[in-house]
């Protein structure tokens, strides 16, 4: 075990730090963890996910959601909240676009772990309707994207039949706005054909069974056995699935996200109409030709389409092909055999749902759709894993190339560049040997010398009589010495992917990969007399003026357009585990893991960790984030950006050389994260203070009529009631008497209770039943009454107590509306009763008691009673009376045994001068924002350098002058281009939210962040 590690008999939470690096000792580690139901591991910033199958208690509870926000990743064990909040985080403190790569093989787990990082974004954001609004339509794309592009397979139950990134976008204050989802490859053939154990999509299962009498009969509808396309794979209930409970979800989807009811009842025939185009049987006519076995079917797709019976029948048997052009062309309708009208059939319901679904996709973007340049994204990319099948054909072979690429961005970004970075920067370093994919991507997808695997499969499908068979010779001709590539058994080819080797079965590759839909079929949607059906087919007014792209060409292209977009984003990555093949429960298959541990390149991935630096950074933009953390820096430093950097580090007492840091050409080097999160810690606490000193200056003047007005209820609460002290009669309120605002255990206790805001603040003393005092933290917020002490650490970890000896504990806390009153003497004392029925009471002795008082009046509207006696229902339900005299001996009150003994103060009738404060006229000024930018175009990286300090200047502002030590406003990035030091608003850093922390971006001013309730 390494130094720092956290070692438990459950294995290590990094793998970096085992003391042994090798492919067992990583197994060994997963799998200790997963037979004790920790399925999260760490290697440095990359999150290892096993699957288990099942729900773990305790594991994604509202209450682990809180832990994790605002937390730095050494702080808790491994989870995908971690990475969650890590990218929400950066977004801001980086002012970077963030992304996540989830990868893995089918039912390893990654559609799940995407929806987990939905869920937390959502958690953490604002609640406003138009916020609400923008998160209930990512939300809910969930179910409805999963009815129509998830089927169950024989490897996961929730197969994922489609590749979905999906782009939220934010604003500065942290709330998401709007967003954009890109899909990619549905998986057509499904549609019409399922292997034995698999379903069709979800959709069809949860009309047929989830739909009630009226709509069945609407639609004409039966069973799923009752159907060619959902009865082929023998599979109509799976387990964990509820589809009459998934029919709910799915149509609530759709009124969240905005169909309308002749949209949802659209799309619903459309569905009923594929399946019933599927139960369209042919008989040989005879001569080359077919006829209908029987026209109900056919008489059902009509009217739920609304064509003529006459024209399905029309598109369906017969062909029409054109020769010629202009007016020497002629047209004939030729008849087709009974494999060519199951083809049209097909094809037919293939085009229906692929358009229905981009469609679905489309409306839901229109929902999230906003211009707004200024605005940041984090993109969670989940997209179908790695596919080996019993027949593998052309889907498996687009979706393994989509898995080679997306490892190949892995490669490239953890291995590859990180070990050549090492190098350009003067950094010692031996190369660590891995494997590079590059080789198998460029034999799917090269476009010369030698030409790849789609690109031939596309030359093939250009000549008229292109087939399977001459696609499979030119795939001989070209790759017979390729080593990764061998000829398998007939009809096949193998390609040797990362994952394994896999045989393709050529059958259907021209086909598919020529995705056509014939001019008939086409004319038949667009003469429906439904609007919805006719404008899902557009091309009919663009007919023959060009070659339709391919199927292989449009994928190759949207992999292509998805890498550069993952490229300019900082991107941060899961790597999904499946311990078995059964989709079993507490199973693990150490072959099957073991395999997956070495093509996903865990061990090489261990081995640059262990070997390289956890965080780098040019020396401008390290020093302009961490200045503030040093007195020799901060505010003025005359040196440039690497000695600065050299100054920061400094308070850290680091070792040098390469040993906890390296200084390279241009960018520092820092080998543990720990180091990093230090500095962060320091640097937002210095930020939230100073944020806190303006805040508590600008108070001042702003609350001066709140706190009039908190000092004139309570004083008048107790007008003529109660003796005052002469001390504290005039003494101004502020509130905070314990720096509540920057203690984070404090803070964190409230959370627990939701979004409450703290009014009061102040030390307390308790009186027990044997009137013992106790010291106690007496916090006042908008919904109730904490009461806290500050005790020993009794942890039997000797290093968690040493680390802290003492911790603040929850004794009691009140709602508001459960004290029916407080009681206070008639005396100058600070002694209060808190009564509660149904409870036991308690007494408490606050020096400033006044304005306590004031908050629970004025903010509670609670009860004040004045008496001498104070009857103090005690826990059991005994009583116990406390009496209030007058003894000049006892100063402000001193209490012994039943009785509390108060020295004369001030007359009852004496009032305080409090003057009511002017009214100040004020104007808020905004940064001006142009909403005209796209959706997803980089996230306002098109803005102009602005000043250091926030926001854009304002109109008639001087200039501002450059910082100390002639460093520019806008500096410039490594690239040359100036870069902005803020994108508007305050400037970032602020007090942490969870200790304590509302938001988990250090930016003060933002909701709950650095403000403390006041």
């Amino acid at each position: 075990l390494q130094p720092g590690a956290t070692m438990t008999k459950y294995g290590v939470d990094d793998m970096v730090m085992l003391s042994k690096v090798s492919e067992n000792s990583i197994l060994e580690n997963i799998k200790k963890r997963y037979d004790a139901d920790i399925i999260y591991t760490y290697i440095g910033h990359v999150l290892i996910a096993v699957n288990p199958y099942k729900l773990i208690e305790q594991l994604y509870t509202e209450r682990t959601l809180k832990d994790y926000r605002g937390k730095y990743q050494y702080e808790l064990p491994p989870h995908v909240y971690s990475i969650a909040d890590a990218m929400f985080r950066a977004l801001f403190s980086e002012g970077e676009n963030q992304c996540v790569i989830i990868s893995g093989e089918s039912g390893a787990g990654k559609t799940v772990t995407s929806k987990h990082i939905m869920h937390f974004i959502a958690a953490v954001s604002g609640q406003n309707p138009e916020v609400q609004r923008t998160k209930d339509i990512i939300l809910e794309s969930n179910p409805l994207l999963e009815a129509f592009g998830n089927a169950k397979t024989i490897r996961n139950n929730n197969s994922s039949r489609f590749g979905k990134y999906m782009e939220i976008q934010f604003d500065l204050k942290g709330d998401p706005e709007g967003g954009r989802i890109t899909n990619y490859l549905l998986e057509k053939s499904r549609v019409v054909f399922q292997a034995n154990g698999e379903r069709n999509f979800h959709i069809f299962y949860q009309l047929l069974t989830g739909a009630d009498g009226q709509m069945k009969n609407e639609l004409y509808l039966g069973s799923a056995q009752d159907y060619f396309y959902t009865n082929q794979g023998n599979s109509f209930k799976v387990d964990g699935i509820d589809d009459v409970q998934e029919f709910r979800d799915t149509t609530n989807a759709m009124d969240i996200i905005g169909f309308s009811q002749d949209e949802k009842r659209s799309c619903l025939r459309i569905v009923a109409a594929i399946l019933h185009l599927g139960n369209i049987q042919f008989v040989d006519g005879g001569k080359d030709d077919s006829a209908l076995r029987d026209t109900y079917a056919a008489e059902c797709v009509a009217a739920l389409l609304e064509v003529p019976l006459q024209s399905v029948q029309q598109a369906l048997l017969f062909r029409t092909i054109q020769t010629g052009v202009g007016k020497r062309g002629s047209t004939y309708a030729c008849p087709q055999a009974v494999d060519g009208a199951e083809y049209s059939r097909d094809a037919l319901a293939k085009a229906l749902y692929s358009k229905m679904f981009d469609w679905i996709v489309q409306k839901i973007n229109e929902g999230l759709y906003i211009n707004d340049p200024d605005s940041y994204t984090i993109g969670v990319l989940d997209i179908y894993g790695f596919e080996i099948f019993q027949k593998n054909g052309f889907e498996q072979m687009c979706i393994n190339y989509v898995n080679e690429k997306l490892q190949q961005i892995f490669i490239q970004l953890t291995l590859k560049a990180e070990q050549e970075e090492y190098g350009k920067e003067g950094i010692p370093w031996e190369n660590i040997d891995y494997f590079n994919n590059k080789i198998c991507c460029d034999l799917i997808e090269s476009k010369r010398n030698p030409i790849g695997v789609i690109g031939l499969l596309d030359d093939v499908c250009n000549f008229p009589k292109g087939s399977d068979d001459k696609f499979l010779g030119k795939l001989q001709e070209a790759f017979s010495q390729h080593a990764h590539f061998t000829m398998g058994g007939a009809n096949e080819f193998v390609i040797k992917h990362y994952a394994g080797d896999v045989t393709y079965n050529v059958d259907g590759f021209v086909d598919k990969n020529k995705d056509l839909l014939f001019n008939d079929l086409i004319e038949l949607g667009a003469m429906s007399q439904n609007s919805f059906i006719r404008n899902l087919f557009p091309e009919v007014g663009t007919l023959d003026k060009k070659r339709p792209t391919t199927a292989g060409f449009k994928i190759k292209n949207s992999i292509g357009e998805l890498v550069d977009t993952l490229s300019k984003c900082q991107p941060h990555y899961i790597r999904c585990v499946k311990p078995n093949e059964k989709k079993a429960r507490n199973c693990f298959d150490s072959a099957l893991t073991l395999h997956q541990v070495r093509y996903l390149g865990l061990l090489e991935n261990v081995r640059v960790r262990r070997a390289g630096f956890a965080y780098r950074q040019f020396y401008d933009k390290f020093f302009y984030r961490y200045r503030v953390c040093s007195e020799e820096t901060w505010p003025n430093f005359s040196g440039d950006h690497k000695a600065g950097t050299a100054a920061i580090l400094k308070i850290l007492s680091l070792e040098g050389g390469g040993k906890e840091y390296a200084t390279g050409n241009t960018k520092i080097f820092i080998r543990n994260p720990e180091t990093v999160f230090s500095l962060e810690e320091m640097r937002e606490r210095k930020v939230a203070t100073y944020a806190n000193r303006i805040q508590m200056f600008f108070g001042r003047f702003a609350l001066r009529r709140y706190f009039w007005e908190l000092e004139c209820a309570g004083n008048d609460a107790i007008y003529g009631k109660k003796e005052r002290r002469r001390l504290s009669f005039e003494r101004p309120y502020t509130s905070d008497y314990i720096n509540y605002r920057e203690n984070y255990e404090l803070k964190r206790i409230v959370e627990g209770f939701g979004k409450e805001k703290v009014h009061f603040a102040d030390n307390a003393t308790k009186y027990d039943r044997r009137s013992r005092r106790q010291r106690r933290i007496l916090l006042m917020s908008s919904a109730a009454v904490y009461i806290i002490a500050l005790e020993k650490n009794k942890d039997k970890d000797k290093v968690a107590r040493r680390k802290k000896p003492f911790i603040y504990n929850l004794k009691r806390r009140l709602p508001a509306s459960s004290i029916s009153a407080i009681v206070v003497s008639s005396k100058q004392d600070s002694f209060m009763q808190f009564i509660i029925p149904s409870e036991h009471d308690n007494l408490l002795e606050c020096r400033r008691k006044t304005e306590f008082l004031s908050c629970m009046v004025k903010i509670c509207n609670t009860n004040v009673q004045v008496s001498d006696v104070m009857n103090i229902t005690i826990k059991g339900g005994k009583k116990r009376k406390v009496t209030f005299v007058t003894d000049a001996k006892s100063g402000d009150g001193k209490m012994k045994g039943a009785k509390v003994g108060v020295a004369p103060g001030m007359s009852k009738d004496s009032k305080p001068n409090l003057p009511e404060p002017e009214r100040v006229q004020t104007t808020t000024i905004l940064p001006q924002r142009t909403l005209n930018a796209k959706v997803g175009g980089g996230g306002g990286g098109a803005s102009a350098p602005q000043p250091p300090m926030g926001g854009r200047p304002t109109p008639g502002a001087p200039p501002s002058r450059p910082t100390p030590g002639g460093v520019p406003p806008g500096r410039p990035t490594p690239g040359g281009a100036p870069r902005p030091v803020s994108r508007g608003g305050p400037p970032r850093g602020g007090a942490r939210g969870g200790r304590g922390r509302g938001m988990p971006m250090p930016m003060p001013g933002m909701r709950g962040r650095g403000r403390g309730g006041y």
